[in-house]
């Protein structure tokens, strides 16, 4: 997803683009907690009758082991859920701030000038592959994103490169 940010820390620096890329979640902590309610009624209803019994035992045992391996799925869906990715570009440089939970920050920055926008179509790791190149480096961009995301930002990038090369 992609989400246009109004305010930057350097007031001097006005930006062409502030751009912050999450991954797209289709569910809010909400509805996750409905799910949530759901799974956990769907697991303990049919054991109720057999509670006591050796078959209750056993039904309870899967159960408990099938509910925990999905709490420890979702929890690791919603640390992905955390990482971002923000592209600012301005008249004088561009920065790539890329940041996963519990992990350090990278930081990648350019002058607007000598920095190339790639989308590699046919790229079999992931569709409309897009990536920025600069000081020597390719720097890979929104991969949590959509391909037609990935087209739209692409989009927005070059223009915003275009305003900076040209002003």
């Amino acid at each position: 997803m992609l989400k246009i940010l109004d305010n930057w820390g350097d007031a001097n620096e006005a930006p062409f683009i502030n751009i912050r890329l999450v991954p797209n979640r289709s569910l809010d902590s909400y509805g996750t907690k409905v799910v949530f309610a759901l799974i956990a009624c769907g697991f303990l209803l049919p054991i109720i009758p057999f509670i006591g019994s050796p078959i209750g035992t056993t039904l309870t045992i899967f159960s408990g082991l099938t509910f925990y391996i999905f709490l420890t799925l979702l929890q690791k869906n919603f640390q992905q859920g955390s990482t971002f990715e923000e592209v600012l570009i301005s008249k004088n440089r561009i920065k790539v701030v890329h940041q996963e939970k519990n992990k350090e920050q990278m930081t990648w920055e350019c002058n607007p000038y000598w920095t190339k926008v790639h989308l590699d179509i046919n790229n079999p790791k992931l569709k409309n592959y897009l990536t920025l190149a600069g000081k020597g480096r390719h720097i890979e961009l929104g991969a949590f994103l959509s391909p037609n995301e990935r087209l739209e930002l692409r989009d927005k990038i070059q223009n915003a490169l275009a305003k900076a090369n040209s002003s």
